[in-house]
């Protein structure tokens, strides 16, 4: 094999090289940052179980959790380009620089009370002492929301700030007339809060829906219209004993508007992937949700998640055909080229390899005329350089079989040449 062959080999075993490393580099996992908090929440229980899942489960995202005090810096962390990903309550915090990807959570809000007290409305409540978990303080803005569509002003009530641990107390010993659920109903069942509030307001309690909620989702895009179903606070009969009407707020996970659809769109894929496998140990993933996709919806969905849902994901060819065959043009064209160079360099190279061809018939007119043998013999030396050049050159690959005989022709004659003009000094010719 030639030098030309050498090189072209060497660059097809480059190329192959160079694919079988991006094809290893892209199939490694992926791992995003994830913001989340505070440690010990629903959001980041929620969180954990998608990095533990998505490690068991071998998938190729991964996730690492950053730790916040809540949504508000959760999402203050997304906009700010530190993480990738975030958890969030809209209705708290709504990043301007991401967009949905799942709906982690929805709850159904909703006020509780003793039974005795008679209370159908939230009008009703006026001038009652009103209970609701004071952390996230955003629950008090949402309650004061919720009152101000009926009318009721914070100072007509007294809204007392709770301790998820001290609302059965103060329930039982009557330092709060109604309770503001915010998390105690989930988007599928009744669930452990639920049966607390069982606990402190009886087991008839009265329940007052919020009637009003597409009117509230109208005025607050982060607020949606709900409902409560039958029996959600479980019981015999039912409580409730119909579907009541009220509203739905959301935990999100939001993703970069900067991130990759395709990253995206792999991502919800592997998380929604992990609901049978973690529901035995955190039933709470059944209530993931993909967000509504129309354009009229009230918050907007990546771009990624999207075309996940709407089952118009791009397959990795489809996405990196063109690029694919635009490389392989360009290696075709490089290859082209680097052979056409190759081949130009190589005329060159016999070119000079065979420009010793003129220096032998230079040296063939000269011996023919030289005046003694010391003439001679300098004219042989230099047949015999020429020579030496000539088989260095063929040693190199720069002379091909056909100069070589071209050469042994010339080289023959020069032979013949010199024995001749010997003669013609009255010299015999060297053996």
């Amino acid at each position: 094999m030639g030098r030309r062959g050498f090189a072209v080999l060497a660059g097809l075993l480059l190329t192959a090289g160079l694919v079988a490393l991006g094809v290893y580099l892209w199939s490694q996992p992926k791992t995003l940052k994830l913001a989340v908090g505070p440690l010990g929440s629903d959001d980041a229980r929620m969180a954990a179980a998608f990095v533990q899942g998505l490690s068991r489960e071998k998938k190729p995202i991964r996730l690492r959790l950053v730790l916040t005090e809540g949504s508000a810096e959760s999402a203050r962390k997304i906009d700010a380009g530190e993480v990738d990903l975030a958890i969030v309550r809209p209705d708290i915090a709504l990043p301007a620089k991401a967009d949905t990807a799942l709906i982690t959570r929805r709850s159904f809000p909703f006020f509780i009370t003793a039974r005795e007290l008679a209370i159908d409305r939230v009008a009703g409540l006026r001038g009652k002492r009103i209970g609701v978990i004071r952390n996230p303080a955003e629950n008090i803005d949402l309650l004061k929301l919720v009152l101000s569509q009926y009318g009721v002003q914070p100072e007509e009530v007294e809204i007392v700030g709770l301790a998820r641990d001290m609302v059965i107390g103060a329930a039982r010993e009557g330092r709060i007339d109604a309770f503001f659920a915010v998390g105690a109903i989930s988007a599928r069942t009744a669930n452990e809060a639920a049966q607390r509030l069982r606990a402190a307001f009886g087991d008839e309690p009265g329940i007052i829906p919020i009637r009003e909620a597409d009117a509230l989702a109208a005025r607050n895009r982060a607020v949606e219209a709900g409902e409560i179903v039958r029996g959600a606070l479980g019981g015999d009969p039912p409580l409730p004993a119909e579907n009541l009407p009220t509203i739905s707020i959301t935990s999100r996970l939001m993703a970069a508007q900067s991130l990759d659809d395709s990253r995206v769109a792999d991502l919800v894929s592997a998380i929604l992937s992990l609901r049978v496998a973690l529901a035995g140990e955190l039933p709470a993933i059944q209530g993931l949700e993909t967000p509504a996709t129309d354009k009229d919806a009230p918050l907007a969905v990546h771009s990624g998640a999207a075309a996940f849902i709407d089952g118009e994901q791009e397959t990795f060819f489809e996405l990196y055909g063109d690029w694919f065959y635009l490389g392989v043009m360009a290696l075709s064209l490089l290859g082209s080229g680097a052979a056409g160079l190759l081949g130009v360099e190589s005329a060159a190279r016999r070119k000079r390899a065979m420009a010793g061809l003129g220096e032998m018939v230079a040296l063939l007119g000269a011996i023919r005329v030289a005046p003694n043998e010391a003439a001679l013999a300098r004219l042989e030396r230099q047949a015999d350089a020429v020579l030496a050049e000539v088989l260095a050159s063929y040693s190199r690959g720069d002379i091909d079989a056909g100069g070589v005989s071209a050469y042994r022709l010339a080289m023959d004659q020069l032979g013949r040449a010199v024995a001749e003009r010997r003669l013609a000094h009255g010299e015999p010719p060297s053996a």
